[in-house]
């Protein structure tokens, strides 16, 4: 079975798509728009798959100012400048493609200790996220 085939039969996993040049205030509503987020994905203009952003690192970085500040060296540079959602987003994502196997993107999960993987089509755009115990039970019931 291909990753393709479980979005069809299972659906994708609630996420939530943010333009590049999004803010990271208008990402903080949209977030709080949602009832439950998974994977905060950044896509470029034509929905193409650009990075991740943590919902971790949003929410330190819009609600920094209401705590008492911690400044740590590395992070100091980050927190001034940045302004946009692709300023904050980690540009290496793992990614699952339609066709690719579910077992070999549960060996690509389990290495990498990842939960959810977002699927991509054959030009990169963003088209779902799927789940890594979905995808174990699938393996199971098919042995």
């Amino acid at each position: 079975m291909n990753i393709g085939e479980v979005l069809q039969k299972l659906g994708s996993l609630p996420y939530l798509a943010i333009p590049a040049e999004a803010t990271l205030e208008d990402a903080a509503e949209q977030v709080t728009g949602l009832r439950q987020v998974r994977g905060i994905y950044v896509v470029d203009e034509a929905g193409r798959l650009m990075g991740t952003v943590s919902l971790g690192a949003l929410l330190r970085h819009i609600t920094a100012a209401r705590h008492r500040p911690r400044i740590y060296e590395r992070s100091l540079l980050a927190r001034i400048t940045s302004e946009k959602v692709a300023d904050l987003m980690d540009r290496h994502v793992i990614a699952a493609g339609q066709e690719d196997d579910v077992a070999r993107v549960v060996d690509r999960m389990v290495t990498a200790n990842i939960k959810e993987i977002p699927v991509v089509d054959d030009a990169q755009r963003l088209i779902g996220a799927v789940g890594l115990l979905d995808l174990w039970k699938i393996l199971e019931n098919r042995a």
